[in-house]
């Protein structure tokens, strides 16, 4: 019976490890999903994360914010390998826009070890 509650209880503490690991994994793009129009800055900062960049500027009397996020996973669905960037504009401090550019893919350098002959 010992022996049974610990392997539950390895079972338990697995699954839990799991299911946090794949929540602070998630995509740009799944992510950006969350983002919807006239979110504010903490909104987007509590969704994507501590942005990479910004650059602000004024005109006709608005101030436009723009947000970058660099090297992220895109699609974790689709690879886990392509990066892309992210970008969140903001218009007086709410959101106006979203989008991403540049995917890059880079499958990992490996090599193979031949164990067995043929």
């Amino acid at each position: 019976m010992r022996i049974i509650m610990k392997n539950i209880i390895k079972l338990a503490l697995l699954l839990g490890l799991t299911s946090v690991l794949s929540a602070g994994c998630a995509s740009g793009v799944q992510k950006m999903r969350k983002v919807d129009p006239g979110m504010d800055y903490a909104q987007v900062d509590a969704i994507m994360g501590k942005r990479d960049a910004f650059n602000s500027t004024e005109k006709d009397g608005s101030t436009y914010t723009l947000y970058k996020y660099t090297n992220q996973l895109c699609n974790g669905h689709v690879s886990m390998y392509d990066k892309c960037d992210f970008y969140i504009t903001f218009k007086d401090g709410k959101v106006v826009e979203t989008g991403v550019s540049d995917v890059r893919g880079a499958a990992p350098q490996m090599q193979y070890i031949h164990l067995f002959t043929y």
